[in-house]
């Protein structure tokens, strides 16, 4: 099935008061989608709402905890009632937890699993029905630790690990009952986002992240493509492709690399000020975008441009073969 443009949609974000889910938000609705904003904090949500309102967009927002499946049904059910439908549904609340395996207690580990993985569980349950009555598409929002876990992230990179196994089997199922629902699955590098800030951390400096960073406008560009466009994975940043490749070919080289060199790049020099987070408690974030990394992410991502710009992956991929092709005869008429 062919997607509608976006000006012909309505699309729900989770996880939209900052970040990723902000700037998803902004720019579905500058193309012209109706959006619905889910997040835990109010007055961070009131304010996205309104700074699309500004722009001339319509955005309407509901107060929701991933972690409760009925907040979740309810909001997919007052979508439909506002706008007659849902046609794409991001899952992309999530919690960020710095700690050494052993220093990281079981209750902690449940609780960033109940949020970035059930969190999505939860939200594709609830979208489904609408989804398939509209033949949408179901955009989750892993990470590049998936597949590449760095140390201190155990407890994350084991609740990305399970959303994008989950959305591998949802996407199968679907299509052995051929119910035309689109899953995409978007897996960001590091994002220059407020997770940082807001992560529960036990070091006793604030934390950090190895570079290349990204703006969130880098993953917010693949979610819109998403939206118009069948897909099944993407990656956010040419460093998220380069991890998995990295993972799938030299696993040991990847250990040795981030085990000795990537403990440093996840510290900085600055006292740790907050290390509870908001693991359990919601933070305002009124129009945050930063996350206090080193420096602030690049915008464009020519790995990720050429991967949501078919026609120019194909030309480069022509001439790529054709200067190949012209090369070879070069050496056999010599």
């Amino acid at each position: 099935m062919r997607r509608p443009p976006l000006r012909d949609q309505v699309a729900v974000i989770t996880g939209a008061s900052s970040g990723i889910g902000r700037e998803c938000a902004l720019m579905l609705a500058d193309a012209g989608a109706r959006v619905v904003l889910l997040a835990r904090e109010e007055l961070a949500l009131a304010t996205v709402a309104d700074e699309i309102t500004e722009r001339g967009g319509t955005a309407r927002h509901i107060v929701c905890d991933v972690t409760d499946a009925a907040q979740l049904e309810a909001a997919a059910a007052r979508t439909e009632e506002w706008f007659g439908g849902i046609d794409t549904w991001v899952n992309n609340a999530g919690v960020l937890l710095y700690g050494e395996f052993w220093n990281t207690p079981p209750d902690e580990f449940q609780r960033v699993m109940e949020v970035n993985y059930l969190g999505q569980v939860h939200g594709a349950l609830a979208a489904l029905p609408a989804l398939e009555r509209s033949g949408g598409t179901l955009v989750a929002i892993a990470s590049a630790e998936s597949f590449l876990t760095l140390p201190m992230h155990s407890a994350y990179a084991a609740s990305k690990a399970a959303v994008s196994a989950a959305m591998d089997g949802l996407r199968r199922d679907l299509i052995a009952h051929r119910i035309p629902v689109n899953v995409t699955t978007v897996f960001p590098a590091v994002i220059d986002t407020p997770i940082y800030r807001t992560a529960r951390n036990h070091m006793d400096v604030e934390p950090s992240a190895p570079p290349p960073y990204y703006d969130p406008v880098v993953v917010a560009r693949c979610v819109l493509f998403a939206a118009t466009h069948r897909v099944r994975n993407l990656y956010a940043g040419g460093a998220s492709r380069g991890m998995s490749v990295l993972q799938a070919l030299a696993p040991a080289a990847a250990d040795r690399l981030f085990g000795r060199v990537g403990m440093p790049m996840l510290r900085t020099e600055q006292p740790e000020t907050d290390p509870a987070g908001n693991l359990e408690v919601a933070h305002d974030l009124a129009r945050s975008r930063g996350g206090g990394l080193p420096r602030a992410g690049r915008r464009v991502s020519s790995y990720t441009w050429l991967a949501t710009h078919r026609p120019a992956r194909w030309g480069l991929t022509a001439a790529a073969l054709l200067g190949a092709g012209m090369l070879l005869g070069r050496r056999r008429s010599r």
